[in-house]
């Protein structure tokens, strides 16, 4: 059904909240995050919506176009076309954490790197062409010296770990390097730390950015009451992956626009896709910033 499975990365550039809907607890409004490990996630659904979303309001002239690629709109009742295109949840690939050397660090663990390549050795033959497999440093390794406080050891948020420079870690920091290229100027190669998986979903759990919202009243200028809620955030500079899965268009299609590789050239020949797009909540306040990066 899709011919062409092409993988990208999505950078945050602003904090991002793909939210999962109103919970009773100490986060009114938490994050989406996979049920079986905890990390933090983005549904296919919303991420499509947010790419559909973007492209209609800044392509108003290829508004058929978009119909055929991304199905009908659902207020259009007399019009049926499926998509021809699917996207997959997007996976955490890194997080970044505070350290007290080096402003903050790039954190991952073996379970998302083993998970990375997986994922591309299932889809290689449809990607066609080679993208190389990472490899998978030990817990507790670092791309540099450049995050060590003293003794070995680095501090994240209020955690010590005793770490060492490993030509394995660094081998893959500068293969993570490669894939953000140009879109990242912050020095990945210094700044990767490969940590245990229980250590690495302790902080994907335990190190999001927790916002205070509040609404005033126009009448009082004070707080409206109950309108004080606590929102989850994935911090900037976190780096997601996901896979883009294309296929023929559904029906007769249009000139040009008939098969999975007319699509592959208009998202990717003629930079349809976007470079930059918003996702999630708090449009208004700049929140979602997602910069996307093919693999």
């Amino acid at each position: 059904m899709y011919s062409i499975v092409r993988p990208f990365l999505m950078h945050a550039i602003t904090s991002v909240h793909a939210g999962s809907g109103s919970e009773i607890g100490f986060v009114d409004l938490p994050i989406q995050r996979e049920k079986h490990t905890g990390f933090p996630k983005i549904e296919s659904s919303s991420l499509k919506g947010a790419l559909r979303y973007h492209m209609t309001e800044s392509l108003p002239e290829d508004r058929k176009k978009l119909e055929l690629i991304f199905g009908a709109d659902k207020g259009q009742e007399s019009v049926t076309q499926a998509s021809a295109i699917a996207l997959s949840d997007a996976r955490v690939l890194l997080f970044p954490v505070k350290s007290l050397r080096g402003v903050f660090a790039w954190i991952t663990c073996p379970c998302v790197i083993e998970r990375w390549n997986q994922e591309m050795s299932v889809h290689q033959q449809s990607i066609g062409k080679e993208v190389p497999l990472l490899p998978v440093p030990a817990p507790n390794t670092v791309s540099s010296d450049r995050l060590m406080a003293v003794n070995g050891r680095i501090v994240l948020e209020e955690y010590a770990f005793s770490v060492t420079v490993s030509s394995e870690a660094k081998q893959l920091a500068e293969q993570l390097a490669a894939l953000l290229g140009e879109h990242c100027r912050l020095r990945l190669v210094d700044r990767l730390v490969v940590l245990s998986d229980d250590d690495f979903t302790d902080f994907v759990k335990l190190s999001t950015e927790i916002n205070a919202r509040i609404r005033i009243s126009p009448e009082t200028g004070t707080v409206d009451n109950g309108a004080l809620w606590y929102e989850e955030n994935v911090p900037p500079e976190t780096v997601f992956y996901s896979f883009l899965y294309i296929g023929d268009v559904r029906g007769d299609g249009i000139d040009g626009l008939e098969k999975a590789a007319d699509i592959e050239r208009y998202f990717l020949n003629e930079n349809k896709f976007p470079s930059v797009f918003q996702l999630g909540g708090n449009s208004t306040l700049g929140r979602g910033m997602m910069r996307t990066i093919w693999v």
